[in-house]
């Protein structure tokens, strides 16, 4: 039976430490419930949170600070205006926010919809991505609603992204994975690569393989996004992440960029 833990915390690996010793770490604060932990039985990583002996600590590290939600209007900002959001980043707790400063931290890529997010009336913290409040129908709602303000909060993209299935060979100069192009633009792409424990920040070399008309080519890319999956089970799960180049050649960028816009001139 496994009595020592490897924990993995923002992209790096400590340990081996024991249940309690993670159960601290959890209850002070150094580690959130979407950090990692290796188990033997598994060989593989999981989630603290879906961790039995964790689980229970890691879903109620709650902050009891905020104040009671007073709202009962209809409008979708006015509806969330009286709530006070607390984000769960790390080792660090950050608020109060407004809903509208945590939906401007989701556009801008400095929250993601798998960190944890917490108010006055829920019982433990939960994903973004499980928060009705921040699911993509009702932010969809939220930017169609034409609500004095909201437009503020979205940005139009700077240029322009189609559809585009292609494979890709991706690694980090340590180990390479296999992956699928979903959409792509001469700024970045939305890819599915078969390694659920990528985050966001860290740099990519990307080869893309010849499809649709577009050659094959590299690029360097920075991971800005990474879309929450529930159940994850292994390292080597897909999961879709969004990219923005930082390094890609002229040529490619130009094959790009026509590609993009006669896909969306045909659609």
């Amino acid at each position: 039976m496994q009595t020592q833990f490897y924990v993995y915390i923002n992209g790096q690996q400590q340990g081996p430490f024991s249940v309690k010793e993670v159960e601290g770490k959890l209850r002070g604060g150094e580690m959130a419930p979407s950090d990692f932990i290796y188990l033997e039985s598994k060989s593989d990583w999981v989630s603290v949170v879906d961790f039995e002996p964790l689980s229970e600590t890691a879903k109620h590290s709650t902050p009891k600070i905020a104040k009671p939600m007073k709202s009962e209007i209809t409008s979708p900002v006015a509806e969330n205006s009286e709530q006070e959001w607390y984000t769960l980043k790390g080792e660090n707790r950050y608020g109060p926010f407004s809903f509208t400063d945590v939906v401007k931290m989701l556009q801008e890529k400095s929250l993601f919809e798998y960190e944890y997010v917490w108010r006055s009336g829920m019982a433990t913290w939960q994903r973004v991505a499980e928060v009705d409040e921040f699911k993509a129908d009702k932010i969809r709602d939220l930017k169609n609603s034409g609500e004095k303000g909201v437009s503020e909060l979205f940005f139009r993209r700077r240029h322009k992204r189609a559809k585009f299935d292609g494979s890709i060979i991706v690694h980090d100069n340590k180990q390479v994975w296999k992956g699928q192009s979903i959409e792509i633009s001469a700024g970045g792409a939305g890819l599915v690569i078969e390694n659920s424990m990528i985050i966001p920040g860290q740099t990519l070399f990307l080869h893309f393989k010849p499809g649709d008309g577009v050659p094959p080519f590299n690029a360097v890319c920075e991971v800005v996004s990474k879309r929450f999956l529930k159940g994850i089970k292994h390292k080597e799960q897909s999961i879709h992440y969004g990219v923005k180049f930082t390094n890609i050649g002229e040529k490619a960028k130009g094959f790009v960029t026509e590609f993009a816009e006669y896909a969306k001139k045909a659609a």
